[in-house]
């Protein structure tokens, strides 16, 4: 039984890759929160939920003398990064399984932390904070890049929020979340991190089918969810400020926007 479990949670992970690598619409964010991270040759980065190691792969060319140290806690993602390091000979990016709740290191030996769509996934995101902020090195730098919900304005804007979180912890479990700007910004200062940067990046589509739209299963599921539940003026209100889902001609069509934010905070 952990063999076939194995299995599936690497036919999983090959999964995931495959559509990561199709999000071409996310790629100008990497690159600037790449860019934030301020890295010197000699630096030694911890990447967070790290996945099947893509963004620590991006990182690692750029520490010829440094180090990036990938964490996350699914087997199957790590052995498929773990082969992408060896299939292509990198030997500064190291792989460990854990939790960033409880992150198996020592106070203070990192200089960055940089987590790529995965804050939103943590069981504990105040305590994950917090063990952030204990591993780094004084003046440390976290850079995070997280799809981000409308700040509420009223009761409905609320109820709105909740109904999208909703849809997407029947995939992801309910420990998914999803934060404001504000929320991400009073976690990292409530953990003991100054804010340096908070850049707001809104991407627009419109287009035939969800290929290429992050999480656009999930997205659809909201809509799915409103009209089923007979929400009308809330599902209204999603299709004017994220996404029109309609059908033409047997064809999905999408119209929307999603928006993301990449933040740098730095430890006081």
């Amino acid at each position: 039984m952990p063999h076939e479990i194995d299995y599936q949670d690497y036919q999983m992970a090959l999964q995931f890759d495959k559509r990561a690598s199709r999000l071409g619409a996310l790629e100008p964010l990497v690159n600037v929160l790449i860019d934030g991270l301020h890295l010197g040759i000699e630096s030694r980065v911890l990447d967070i939920g790290s996945g099947t190691g893509r963004l620590g792969l991006l990182l690692h060319d750029k520490l010829p003398q440094g180090s990036v140290v990938g964490i996350d806690s699914g087997r199957g993602m790590l052995r498929l990064a773990r082969e992408k390091t060896l299939q292509r000979g990198v030997e500064n990016f190291w792989l460990v399984r854990g939790e960033a709740e409880s992150l198996p290191f020592q106070p203070r030996v990192f200089g960055s932390v940089c987590m790529m769509m995965s804050f939103h996934h943590f069981a504990d995101p105040e305590q994950a904070t917090r063990e952030i902020h204990r591993i780094l090195k004084r003046q440390g730098s976290l850079s995070s890049l997280d799809p981000v919900l409308n700040e509420p304005r009223d009761s409905e804007d609320k109820r709105l929020n909740e109904a999208i979180e909703e849809a997407f912890q029947e995939a992801h479990g309910p420990d998914f979340r999803f934060f404001t700007v504000a929320q991400l910004q009073d976690l990292y200062t409530q953990a003991g991190f100054a804010i340096e940067s908070c850049q707001v990046n809104e991407v627009s589509f419109d287009q035939k089918g969800i290929e290429g739209i992050p999480m656009g299963p999930h997205w659809n599921q909201v809509r799915e969810n409103l009209w089923f539940r007979r929400e009308k003026e809330l599902l209204k209100k999603y299709e004017q400020e994220y996404f029109n889902f309609r059908t033409e001609g047997g064809q999905v069509m999408v119209k929307g926007r999603a928006r993301w934010a990449i933040v740098r905070a730095v430890k006081s």
